[in-house]
């Protein structure tokens, strides 16, 4: 009883959850999309990335944004972090201002729920990838997500 009382509550304050199984991050110069949205509008209340498995110590750069069904301009969620040489237990999560640096901190509280939701259209919710170095076989990042549907038939699924 009290875990449904859990999870309702987290369900009525965030919202949905939907979570991107670790993976190793794509080649530099290439993007991966992590969750599509699909249906109409959702309001993104939370988003991050775990580290599961180090980044090596190579030459990376992350950065998120959403690519819109309609064939528009990408929008930036989040400009470039270094994470090169990222140790495990670590949580990537989006600035205050929306498109500015993506966030890495050890500490979980820093913003998983963003402070300021945003409103995603139909598209899909890229990760991109940049810098000289290659991540070869190791490291893994799981995303996670929560979201609210703001049109009939809004959602949020990874991809």
């Amino acid at each position: 009883m009290t875990s449904t009382i859990a999870s309702r509550a987290v369900k009525d304050v965030l919202g949905t959850y939907t979570r991107r199984t670790a993976a190793l991050p794509p080649a530099t110069g290439v993007s991966a999309d992590l969750f599509s949205v699909d249906g109409g509008a959702v309001l993104l209340t939370g988003f991050y990335g775990y580290v599961s498995v180090a980044i090596p110590n190579v030459s990376l750069d992350f950065d998120l944004a959403l690519d819109p069904d309609d064939g528009g301009t990408d929008v930036a969620l989040a400009s470039l972090l270094a994470v090169d040489n990222t140790a495990v237990g670590t949580w990537f999560s989006l600035n205050a201002t929306a498109g500015g640096a993506l966030v890495a901190t050890v500490d979980v509280s820093y913003g998983v729920r963003l402070a300021t939701p945003i409103v995603l259209d139909k598209g899909d919710v890229k990760l991109n990838v940049a810098g000289g170095g290659a991540v070869g076989t190791t490291a893994r990042v799981e995303w996670g997500a929560f979201w609210l549907p703001l049109q009939a038939g809004g959602v949020l699924t990874a991809v």
